[in-house]
């Protein structure tokens, strides 16, 4: 390696390919691979795994992200935060993550935050700014008129920032953090859902990509409510149908938006999205924990979507772990009223979950494979350990055998980020310690009253849930 790219692939001494290295490691039982892409996380959920039971998506919702408001949280947790998502990444082979970090009050000193933990993490990060102009209520199909008057009152109460400001607070991000910590970091544009953005919005959406050549990463038709909200959002004077159509209508779907989720797609929804050049990214984990549903993953992948894979938020994913979620992947999609031939694999994961993320994250068509002349990007996999003996077919173990204790290196940019399972980017011992006493102190100041103000909505999300369930118009889909 020289220059953060490969020079070279084959036996050899190392010094005689690149004299003058400063370091070299003995690979002799270790196989290198391209490091894996998790192209979809919510880093500020990091001390929230295991919470929350056996709740669908809305009614999460309101226990992770309450609507009526939770209290700022110390500036160091939202830097502790992100170090312990890094912490899953690296373990597991990952060289680069989507950071969907929610901060709907544009503050920019937690973001600051955020930013200088995935410069320190050594990994390449795209950092997504939250984006949002419609009040709770409005997202949700017939909420507004079947919200108690009081608590439709004190929602309303809780005006959005303005377009402006929400813009604003994007482009001053990205002149601060775009292409820092050696070009390994990017700023991203991230609305939170079709439901929540205005065309008004959708629009301004549209300037920002084009003024900073910037990536869209956007929750669509993640659960069968989001699906009813598609439909009803459509018949309720709009013309210009459902979701998928609202975001080409406004010019967003193209080769620069990756939709998350996209449980509840249609065909038509399919086809816009293969003629777009727009993405997928595929969770899983949080999928199946929330009871969301199976995305038509086949369909999308025949039809010649780029796909992504993602872990989701530690809320619902429950880790950064990406060998978990290729496994998933490759297990979930199989229906014995399916033809075998249509079942998704290990190849199929493992592309989506390295070229796949890479094309989501726009880091470069040669990111994702271990060519000569690629960025030097990869992992470095233990062979003798019991997943691979014997060793039949690397992939497969990889997804079906293995847990991180397989990845012996990681290195990113000719960096080496963990030696030996040893995290050599920054003092991983020292951030558990400190995130034990953070997340202790959230769990006792914090976790009640989120969870109370949460479990407040449950009356009203059933009812939503129970008429949405009746809805049956398929606008959405035509």
């Amino acid at each position: 390696m020289g220059g953060g790219t490969v020079l070279a692939i084959g036996a050899g001494e190392a010094r005689a390919i690149a004299p003058g290295a400063r370091r070299t490691i003995n690979a002799r039982h270790l196989m290198a691979m391209p490091g894996l892409v998790n192209a979809h996380v919510h880093s500020n959920e990091a001390f929230e795994r295991g919470l929350h039971g056996t709740v669908s998506l809305e009614p999460w919702l309101a226990r992770a992200y309450p609507p009526l408001g939770a209290p700022a949280v110390p500036l160091r947790w939202h830097y502790l935060r992100a170090l312990l998502v890094a912490c899953d990444a690296i373990h597991s082979g990952t060289i680069a993550i989507q950071d969907d970090c929610l901060n709907p009050g544009c503050d920019p000193d937690a973001l600051d935050q955020v930013m200088q933990a995935w410069a320190d993490s050594g990994l390449r990060a795209a950092v997504a700014t939250t984006l949002a102009d419609r009040s709770y209520l409005d997202g949700l199909p017939f909420a507004r008129q079947i919200c108690p008057p009081q608590l439709r009152a004190q929602l309303d109460a809780r005006t959005p920032l303005s377009i402006d400001h929400q813009a604003d607070f994007f482009t001053q991000a990205h002149q601060r953090w775009n292409a820092a910590a050696n070009g390994r970091l990017q700023v991203i544009l991230g609305p939170r859902g079709p439901q929540r953005c205005s065309d008004t919005l959708m629009r301004r959406l549209v300037q920002l990509r084009e003024r900073h050549d910037a990536a869209i990463h956007m929750h669509v038709l993640e659960s069968r409510l989001q699906l009813a909200a598609s439909n009803v959002q459509a018949c309720g004077g709009h013309a210009e149908g459902g979701f998928l159509q609202r975001l080409q209508r406004a010019g967003l779907l193209d080769s620069r938006l990756t939709i998350n989720h996209a449980v509840w797609l249609g065909e038509r929804d399919i086809e816009r999205l293969a003629a777009s050049g727009a993405c997928v990214t595929h969770n899983p984990l949080s999928n199946l924990r929330l009871g969301s549903g199976r995305a038509p993953l086949r369909a999308l992948l025949e039809a010649g979507v780029p796909v992504a894979l993602g872990s989701d938020g530690p809320a619902t994913g429950d880790t950064a772990d990406m060998l978990a979620v290729l496994r998933a992947t490759s297990l979930i999609h199989r229906d014995p009223q399916v033809p075998r031939t249509r079942w998704i694999g290990p190849d199929d994961a493992w592309h989506a979950a390295t070229r796949g993320g890479a094309r989501s994250m726009r880091l470069g068509p040669q990111h994702g494979q271990l060519v000569v002349g690629a960025p030097a990007d990869l992992i470095l996999v233990d062979t003798r350990h019991r997943a691979f003996v014997p060793m039949n077919d690397p992939i497969a173990q990889l997804a079906w055998s293995a847990s991180p204790e397989v990845i012996d290196t990681v290195i990113v940019a000719g960096s080496v980020l963990m030696h030996e399972r040893r995290i050599e980017a920054f003092d991983e011992t020292a951030v558990l310690t400190e995130a034990q006493a953070a997340a202790q102190a959230w769990r006792e100041l914090h976790l009640p009253g989120q969870m109370a103000s949460g479990a407040a909505f449950d009356p009203l999300l059933s009812e939503v849930i129970a008429r949405a369930s009746a809805h049956a118009n398929p606008v959405a889909t035509l």
